[in-house]
């Protein structure tokens, strides 16, 4: 009986402490959650803290690489656009020329008013001509550039042969618009030049330690090694075939043309031109096809060791050879009409020009040149020809 009691107030009290234990366990939890609902709130209360960078006066405030290029690649942008911009103001500004004017006079003076025509751009191209007196060299630059207007260059009329004077003394050059420079030069070898140089030596009352001629040979190689060295393409133009010494003066004057080479350029190969052989006023009888094959067996022959470009494709032919000689006939004005079977002057001319405009343009100096560096390339080429050793010792051993 003791037993029983004793166990029945164990599990009265097992049984009390149980009741006691569950319901402190819900006050626990919802304590907890308390606990969490003030954490949390804690946590939506308090902020990331924000850090204000102030820079000083004078100072230019840090940015971000990211941000630092996309700056850099506005300002190429801006500065890319005021290039072009300059440039097209720079085009404008340059006047457009109605006629030739004064490039170089008699005596190889270079005029500086020449360089006001001139663009700072390396897309250019430069013809010159030679050729004696009468043979129709401003006639044939006036025709190339009728497309601009008529008679650019002058040509020589009754009153230059009455008075037996040059229309043209140094060099005259004309810019059209596609940025093509036209150069006329004096006669090669004219009378009027000795005339006038004789003259002016008896004015200085100098002795003449050469005699005229040889003086006048030696100054038309100068003009014509100036053009060897400056002019992409040559027109020698000639009225009849053929004469062997103006064949001989155009060996001589490929010798004495000055070298565009310097120590460190060695790589470089030497500059040369095109030079195209023209025959003015042809009669009928050179269109034959068998005078034509001997004009070419000539030329072949003659200039098979120069290093001049006398195969370029600039020919009559209407599809171009890459290897074909270099030679062009105009015929006489006053025989057209007799030519019927013929290409007429305008069309040959048009062809020539075309021809001209597609010949390939190779570097004159190591550097690519512009039309102002052109200008100043110039001017170190006639310093060089005028001071040449190699001109001065072949003037000195002339006859």
């Amino acid at each position: 009986m003791f037993f029983s009691v004793r166990s029945f107030e164990i599990k009265t009290r097992q049984q009390q402490y149980i009741t006691s234990v569950k319901k402190m366990l819900p006050t626990m939890s919802k304590d907890s959650e308390i606990k969490d609902g003030e954490n949390k709130n804690l946590i939506k209360i308090v902020e990331r803290p924000t850090f204000i960078l102030k820079t000083r006066e004078g100072e230019n405030r840090a940015v971000s690489p990211s941000q630092r290029n996309g700056h850099k690649k506005d300002a190429d942008i801006s500065s890319a656009a005021s290039k072009i911009q300059e440039s097209i103001r720079m085009l404008s500004i340059c006047p457009e020329m109605s006629t030739c004017i004064k490039f170089m006079d008699e005596n190889m003076q270079l005029c500086e008013n020449s360089i006001d025509f001139l663009y700072d751009q390396q897309d250019f191209l430069v013809v010159g001509c030679l050729g004696a007196q009468g043979v129709g060299k401003s006639t044939i630059m006036s025709l190339l550039t009728s497309h601009y207007s008529s008679n650019i260059f002058q040509i020589q009329d009754l009153s230059h042969y009455e008075s037996s004077t040059n229309c043209t003394t140094g060099i005259d050059f004309f810019i059209t618009k596609n940025r093509v420079i036209y150069l006329d030069t004096q006669p090669i070898l004219s009378g009027f030049v000795i005339d006038s140089a004789v003259s002016f030596d008896q004015k200085k009352g100098v002795p003449d330690f050469m005699n005229s001629d040889s003086n006048l040979e030696l100054q038309s190689l100068q003009f014509a090694a100036f053009l060897f060295s400056v002019c992409h393409v040559i027109i020698f133009v000639q009225d009849w075939f053929v004469d062997p010494n103006l064949v001989r003066f155009l060996q001589t004057a490929e010798m004495l043309k000055p070298s565009s080479t310097t120590v460190i350029d060695q790589d470089y190969v030497e500059y040369y031109p095109h030079v195209i052989f023209l025959h003015n006023k042809t009669e009928l009888q050179d269109f034959m096809p068998a005078t034509i094959d001997e004009m070419k067996d000539f030329y072949n022959k003659v200039f098979s060791s120069s290093r001049l470009q006398t195969h370029s494709g600039i020919d009559m032919n209407h599809c171009s050879t890459e290897n074909g000689l270099n030679l062009f006939l105009i015929p006489s004005r006053n025989r057209q009409e007799d030519m019927i079977f013929c290409e007429n002057e305008e069309f040959l001319i048009d062809k020539l020009r075309t021809k001209i405009y597609g010949v390939p343009r190779n570097s004159i100096t190591p550097s690519v040149l512009t039309e102002k560096n052109w200008y100043h390339y110039v001017s170190k080429v006639i310093e060089v020809i005028k001071k040449s050793h190699l001109s001065s010792e072949y003037g000195r051993l002339m006859p």
